[in-house]
């Protein structure tokens, strides 16, 4: 299973000092059972089951699952199309 923790481990710690705190909240938010609008998300429109939101240049994507969303990955935003079109 992917963590918040796991995923930035990839990334530049001056990066992470910046966003992780609101990947926190915002894996928070989801699994208390906030709306994904509120929180900043984005349904992605080649990918209905895929919600973003954004952290600076980067953009956390999660999944909706039957049981709630599932953490599927942090990627710069200029990787977002080519991510998208490998799924």
């Amino acid at each position: 299973m992917k963590t918040i923790h796991s995923l930035f481990s990839n990334i530049p710690s001056s990066d992470v000092d910046k966003y992780i705190k609101k990947a926190l909240l915002i894996e928070r938010g989801l699994c208390s059972g906030l709306e994904y609008k509120k929180l900043g998300g984005r349904k992605l429109h080649l990918a209905k089951h895929l919600i973003r939101f954004k952290l600076g240049h980067y953009r956390l994507i999660f999944k909706f699952t039957s049981s709630g969303f599932a953490l599927e990955a942090l990627i710069q935003r200029k990787s977002l199309n080519r991510f998208l079109k490998r799924r």
